[in-house]
């Protein structure tokens, strides 16, 4: 039953794997008041028990790679969260420093899966699928003050600074990058395998040279240029340096960035992932992703061992992110964050990002997820539905969400109304991602906002629910842009005076 827990519950007879501690048998753990309260043990009297003989417990999994907020995110973000057997994951530079008053805005207590961000850094985040990330004079500016302040007052939410690649300038990006991390004490987490270039060499390979000891390199079993694996197919000796520096690689896999050939070859070379992610998102989340799981399983296929696997998503994870003290492990007194999976042992079929499939005997399948205590059964079909990941525009009527809006939201309304009639945009600018048209919107929407003295969060909320029955939670001003000019300017009078016309 989805979102009931008792006070305790014994979690009888799985098969535990817990890397953090080495615990690796067949015992129970024990629930009590949202936190692991023993394993072993004899059972406790007032407990309810739950008998998960032929079933795995792990701690709960991490996802260092999501894309749950901005252009690439999901109406749902739990539905590749605790219904997928994942209890923390990241934001994978949805949010910039210029965007990220609105990531906390519209994303803060909107998941039951703990959420943090590794902001990207561009001031606005990440823009969108088909954004070449080619020229880094679409970063604008890079705002140190803000920057300072920004992770000082979310330290606990922000867990890494992102970037993609900026080829075309050689090293230089990815050093600015690196300085910007060192001075406000983060983690790298950087992007390698240009998809969008398909001639000449590539800038990817420096940041196996710039990469310290704590920083992470995604995708790192890509089959685009700029990947682990020279023309003779062996692992890059830079590659190898770069691990021996204690830089740690992630698999990232994605919707571009994950080749069958690439891994097979890389991991006979006993070049391995110490994270494994999903990137998420909504245009690989029918495929060839799916989820989290579906990731663990392509492992099965390699051979790597379930304790190593699972490992690379629960202890691993928390230590790259430090979030070692309340995720990562099933020691008592910590969260009850817990995963319930099996292996099912029948033949399933794994695709690349090239259309390459394998065949594999095996595949883990998450059964239910424990958030705090709280049980959630899983539910791998949930981030299926085309209004999870597909943004549809109510274009005939108001959504009726609209006739709930308090008289600040309709005077923030009417305020950005005359705001953007101000502005001139059109369609085209959105095809052409034009980020400082973006950031004037964005601007405005921030100062009608407080023309009403009206919170972020409610103003944000207005906004998306004028235009859309299932909100995204989508940085302003490209949620704006991607609209038609008269259109906006019209549904923002219409619902601020109040139309029963709703959908």
């Amino acid at each position: 039953m989805n979102g009931s827990a008792a006070p305790a519950v014994v979690l009888a007879n799985a098969h535990v794997i817990d890397p953090a501690s080495g615990l690796d048998a067949v015992t129970d753990v024990t629930l009590r008041d949202g936190t692991i309260a023993a394993i072993g043990g004899p059972r406790a009297a007032d407990a309810a028990t739950i008998d998960l003989h032929g079933h795995y417990l792990t701690p709960g999994w991490i996802d260092v790679h999501v894309h749950a907020y901005g252009t690439l995110g999901f109406a749902d973000p739990d539905s590749i969260g605790i219904y997928q057997g994942v209890t923390t994951f990241v934001e994978a530079g949805g949010p910039g420093v210029d965007t990220f008053a609105e990531f906390v805005a519209t994303m803060s207590g909107r998941t039951a899966t703990s959420l943090y961000a590794g902001v990207y850094v561009r001031p606005l985040g990440i823009i969108g699928l088909t954004f070449i990330e080619d020229d880094v004079r679409n970063w604008l500016d890079i705002p140190i003050e803000r920057w300072i302040d920004t992770v000082a007052e979310h330290r606990d939410l922000i867990r890494y600074l992102k970037i993609g690649a900026f080829e075309r300038y050689g090293p230089g990006p990815l050093k600015l990058a690196k300085g910007l991390a060192e001075t406000l004490g983060l983690p790298l987490y950087v992007h390698i395998g240009e998809f969008a270039a398909t001639t000449g060499e590539t800038g990817s390979l420096d940041i196996f040279r710039i990469a310290e000891a704590g920083d992470i390199i995604t995708h790192i079993y890509t089959g685009n240029l700029g990947g682990v694996l020279d023309t003779d197919g062996r692992v890059r000796p830079v590659v190898r340096e770069a691990e021996r520096r204690g830089v740690l690689f992630d698999i990232g896999f994605g919707g571009y960035n994950f080749s069958w050939p690439v891994a097979e070859a890389a991991y006979a070379q006993e070049l391995v992932p110490h994270i494994i992610s999903s990137d998420l998102q909504q245009f690989n989340v029918t495929g060839p992703v799916y989820s989290l799981a579906n990731v663990l399983s392509v492992f099965l296929a390699l051979g790597m061992p379930l304790g190593a696997i699972v490992e690379r998503v629960t202890c691993n994870p928390a230590q790259a992110l430090g979030l070692a003290d309340r995720a990562g492990s099933l020691q008592v007194g910590a969260p009850a964050d817990v995963t319930v999976f099996r292996v099912e042992d029948a033949a399933v079929t794994l695709h690349d990002c090239f259309r390459v499939a394998r065949t594999a005997e095996r595949s883990i399948v998450p059964v239910m997820t424990f958030k705090n205590g709280q049980r959630y059964d899983a539910d791998l079909a949930r981030c299926q539905d085309e209004a999870n990941w597909f943004m549809q525009i109510a274009e005939a009527h108001p959504p009726a969400a609209c006739a709930h809006f308090s008289t600040t939201q309709r005077a923030f309304l009417r305020s950005l109304n005359a705001e953007l009639g101000a502005i001139a945009w059109q369609p085209e600018a959105a095809k052409r991602q034009d980020i400082r048209k973006a950031t004037v919107l964005q601007h405005a929407v921030h100062r009608a906002a407080a023309t009403n003295e009206l919170g972020l969060r409610e103003a944000l909320d207005a906004l998306y629910r004028s235009f859309v029955e299932h909100p995204f939670a989508v940085q302003s001003g490209l949620f704006l842009l991607r609209l038609e000019r008269a259109f906006v300017l019209e549904r923002l009078l219409e619902v601020a005076a109040g139309s029963t016309a709703v959908a």
